[in-house]
């Protein structure tokens, strides 16, 4: 865990459980490390429910950690389920679901059980898609950011066998996932070898440290050259992209975007590729991962493509939440009840036939506009536009809206996992 630090005093640590053997692993080990420090140690189960044994599994999970004296917490997965592509869905619910819990109770890291072998696999199916730069072909990393929570994986040096054996030496049982026998599934296959042979763990360890020189890069150049505004667009010195390194850029353009846009990741790289050269060369109007990219007043822009935005909430009464994977809400007051919808075009010809905003329009490009949070009444009417200075609510509800993006631009950097100890 040293690896993965720094840590507070007596630290609260959440982790993730499934009931498979890696996390049952992680969590006896951390129930160890957080004991010596004093600290605590809570683990997170989500039920999925997507199988009918998935409750029952979720109860046995909690009767292990209650028999390790380990505090537990089920989350359940509710509502709707996608009909396509529901492991990815179901990894995202998970991730929001004990990040949510996380904020709710201050904690602040979030261990999960990733293991070596599921490293390997990472990246052999990552530089089969095409990643072979420093940044596709790097993996996991030991220590991330993700929705305000520090995400740790210190088990990523250790094979999965090894983990297996501490289970089987304190006769620990555990769950084994039936997808994981599904050679569907493409994880599955390269497990099996049935896509072709695992990078070695020398190789992972050189491209994770060649990614952590290039992330260090790209950081150093978003520090220099972009300005994020609080109306939720980014402004580039585009002289100081000229002078970099292709790649960097590339790289930078699509942490930028996926910050406006409130993306969980990058756009494809040959995507990118096309649309830094179009900036490069001046050209405006380009429409990428939804986002809009031009040039303003000399300057690169990158701002929310409004006929992306899909959100449109109901407040009722005082309340704190997200619009758009860009804004963070805080409702405050007594009133009838508002919407919170995509300003649009309509909603900008709206705002500029009344008159009724202040000069601080002109600080916001055209073009970042119409993709801005718009409160309009039951009626329909629009009441507010906060970030164009125009409010004619009548209502004593107000809604203060704060860039607060699903995608951070920079991150804690990645962190590469080194060897492993033989005994833990």
């Amino acid at each position: 865990m040293a690896a993965c630090g720094p840590f507070e005093p007596q630290p609260h640590v959440a982790v993730g459980v499934s009931g498979g053997a890696d996390s049952m692993a992680l969590m006896l080990l951390l129930a160890g490390w957080v004991r010596q420090l004093g600290g605590r140690l809570t683990a997170l189960t989500v039920d999925h429910g997507l199988r009918p044994g998935a409750a029952e599994e979720a109860r046995t999970v909690a009767t292990w950690a209650a028999s390790a004296e380990i505090d537990h917490r089920i989350l359940l997965w509710t509502g709707s389920k996608p009909k396509a592509a529901i492991q990815a869905a179901a990894r995202q619910a998970r991730y929001d679901l004990m990040a949510a819990w996380c904020r709710e109770n201050e904690v602040l890291h979030l261990a999960t059980g990733h293991q070596q072998d599921d490293q390997r696999e990472t990246v052999a199916m990552r530089r089969a898609r095409g990643g072979r730069d420093q940044f596709g072909s790097a993996g996991i990393s030991l220590v991330g950011t993700r929705q305000g929570v520090r995400l740790l994986r210190p088990l990523l040096p250790v094979p999965g066998a090894a983990l297996r054996a501490l289970l089987l030496s304190r006769r620990q049982d555990w769950l084994e996932d039936p997808s994981n026998l599904q050679e569907k599934f493409e994880r599955i296959r390269w497990r099996s070898g049935l896509e072709g042979p695992l990078p070695t763990t020398d190789e992972v360890l050189a491209w994770g440290k060649s990614r952590a020189a290039a992330e260090l890069a790209v950081a150093d150049l978003l520090a220099k050259s972009v300005t994020f505004h609080a109306a939720g667009f980014a402004l580039i010195d585009l002289a100081a992209w000229a002078s970099s390194n292709p790649d960097n850029v590339m790289q930078a353009l699509g942490q930028v975007v996926a910050t406006v846009a409130g993306r969980d990741y990058l756009p494809a790289r040959a995507q990118l590729n096309r649309a830094a050269q179009a900036l490069m060369s001046g050209k405006c109007g380009l429409s990428l991962g939804g986002s809009l990219i031009s040039v303003w007043r000399g300057q690169g822009l990158i701002c929310r493509e409004a006929a992306a935005v899909t959100d449109r909430m109901t407040i009722t009464g005082p309340t704190q939440c997200f619009w758009d994977r860009r804004f963070l809400v805080t409702a405050l007051g007594e009133g009838p009840a508002f919407r919170i919808e995509v300003l649009g075009e309509d909603g900008v010809a709206e705002v500029g036939q009344s008159g009724h905003f202040r000069a601080k329009i002109v600080d916001i490009p055209a073009a970042a506009r119409p993709s801005l949070p718009a409160l309009r009444d039951a009626t329909g009417r629009l009441s507010a536009v906060p970030h164009l200075g125009f409010d004619q609510s009548a209502s004593g509800m107000r809604a203060h809206f704060r860039f607060r993006p699903h995608y951070s631009a920079t991150s804690s950097g990645f962190t590469v996992a080194h060897g492993w100890p033989h005994t833990i």
